[in-house]
């Protein structure tokens, strides 16, 4: 059961690296033909900004669920000058792990909604790029993954405080910084 848990632990990193990275590959090119097109051709290429933009959407959520998996989410934390000792640090961590979860999943059933009705309105780009247009629905996914993801992250970090508090009492090296990186980076 630990080596399945495990595999989908890394599994979902390794997921949430590809699709940032696929999406920035996207974005990037997407700007960079939009720049030689306009500038150097004097021909916009139509929809590909909208492309970039969704694009955009995926790179956003997704690198900030990730970055809740690091722990490395934009945050200012004083806690570690304001509590002395490292119970009460603990329960202070425990308190801002909750308070991002409850957040992030409050949220969720917002994205939800926005999901279904996505689905439900059948919504095309304004654009035809490649020839055709696209479901938006592709990209308001986006916020229902990411949004998802974070409140998970959040959640298992809210676990991990209640391990030291109330088993440990003592804090692990690995849970004052960012996680480390697995393996190998997809």
């Amino acid at each position: 059961m630990k080596a399945l848990a495990r595999f989908l632990w890394v599994f979902l990193l390794k997921a949430q690296r590809l699709t940032m990275l696929v999406g920035i590959c996207l974005a990037t090119t997407a700007v960079f033909i939009e720049v030689i097109m306009r500038y150097v051709f004097k021909a916009p290429f139509v929809g590909i900004e909208e492309l970039a933009a969704y694009s955009a959407f995926w790179i956003y959520f997704i690198g900030g669920a990730y970055g809740a998996y690091e722990r490395s989410h934009i945050k200012a934390e004083l806690t570690h000058l304001i509590f002395g000792n490292s119970l009460s640090y603990a329960k202070a961590r425990a308190m801002t792990s909750l308070v991002s979860f409850c957040a992030a999943a409050y949220a969720v059933p917002w994205a939800y909604e926005y999901f279904v009705w996505g689905i439900v309105r059948r919504e095309q780009s304004s654009s035809t790029f490649l020839g055709s247009t696209y479901p938006v629905v592709i990209f308001q996914t986006s916020i229902l993954v990411g949004l998802s993801l974070m409140s998970f992250y959040f959640f298992v970090e809210f676990v991990q405080w209640l391990d030291v508090i109330f088993v440990k009492k003592a804090i692990p090296e690995e849970m004052l910084s960012s996680r480390k990186e697995i393996e190998s980076w997809i």
